[in-house]
This record gives C-alpha cells, sequence and structure tokens, in this order.
C-alpha cells in the first residue's frame, strides 16, 4: 500500500508490502535529497500488544510503540522515550491535501480496504446515515485495528464487508452516497 507521510513539512512516500508475518517498508527520499537516492528499506514484524500498542522488530532492533491517531490521517507516536509525530496520507488524501481543502466530496465514496486484513468490526449497516468522520468498519491489518471512516455525511449505499471476512488492498468494502 502506498502511503504519503509528512514529518515537519517534508512529505516522504511510504510503500508498504505485506510479507507473510512480517512487513517490507520502503521509504524514498524526500524533497531536499538526491531523487538518485534508493529508498530506506525496513523489514518489520510487528506484535498487537493492546489498542494502540505494538512490539516491534525493524532491522534487528526491538521496542515497543505507542501509537494514537485520529480521524484526518495525523499520528502521534511513542517509541522509546521520544514522541514523533507525523501525517499519513493514502493517495485519495493526498490529493485532498494538495487540493488545499478547496473543495468538499461530491457523489457516492467508495471505501477500500487500505492493506490486506481482516474485517473485525462492522459499525453500520446498509442504509444508516452517517456523518464525515463517522466510524463504517474496523479492519485488522499489521496486527493493527484500523477504523476506516465516512469521508463525507450521506447514506451507505452498498456494504460488502462482513465480520471475520479476510480482505486485499483496495478491495471495495462501504460506498456512502
Amino acid at each position: 500500500m502506498r502511503y504519503h507521510a509528512i514529518v515537519s513539512g517534508t512529505e516522504r512516500l511510504v510503500v508498504v508490502t505485506a510479507r507473510g508475518s512480517s512487513y517490507r517498508v520502503a521509504i524514498h527520499p524526500g524533497p531536499t535529497e538526491s531523487r538518485d537516492a534508493p529508498p530506506r528499506i525496513l523489514e518489520v514484524d510487528a506484535v498487537h500488544l493492546r489498542a494502540g500498542s505494538l512490539s516491534l522488530l525493524a532491522d534487528g532492533r526491538s521496542g515497543r510503540c505507542d501509537i494514537e491517531s485520529d480521524a484526518e490521517g495525523r499520528f502521534r507516536v511513542l517509541l522509546g522515550d521520544e514522541l514523533h509525530t507525523f501525517e499519513l496520507l493514502d493517495d485519495r488524501r493526498h490529493r485532498m491535501h494538495r487540493a488545499g481543502g478547496k473543495f468538499s466530496l461530491e457523489g457516492p465514496q467508495r471505501i477500500d480496504a487500505p492493506m490486506p486484513g481482516k474485517i473485525v468490526r462492522v459499525l453500520v449497516k446498509q442504509g444508516d446515515t452517517v456523518a464525515e468522520g463517522q466510524g463504517l468498519v474496523v479492519v485488522e491489518a499489521m496486527k493493527m485495528e484500523n477504523e476506516l471512516k465516512s469521508p463525507k455525511a450521506g447514506v451507505v449505499r452498498e456494504l460488502l464487508a462482513q465480520e471475520g471476512q479476510p480482505v486485499e488492498a483496495g478491495a471495495k468494502l462501504v460506498v456512502v452516497a
């Protein structure tokens, strides 16, 4: 799955690939670095400890990681004694971010699985009226639970997600119109 990480105003492309029970994370150079520089590659194994807490093993180093996030994709990560803050945007949110919020979402909006995982909770039913930012489906991926939220106020027109169902990256889960 492709993400755009924004740390202290600097944007980097981050590509996450599932490899069995671990993940390959490629962090591409930022705009102030040489475009010819190869991406930094991390092999990561993550074990979910409790809500928002992980035990990580990355490139032979281990540590505990506590994560808080909000509906806009902003994260606060406590890794050891260091606090890191950043935004993590999928391609759709990245396009909206670059547009500077100069438009609102119109028409049906499709909510897809951000990466391979399993549906652990479905929070709405087909026909429900939802608010922008309201949780729709919870997907467990990378041993973390990710609540997928409605990108706009509207009505759940399609609901394809079922609890316990495995999903591939990009699988259509919900349509809000």
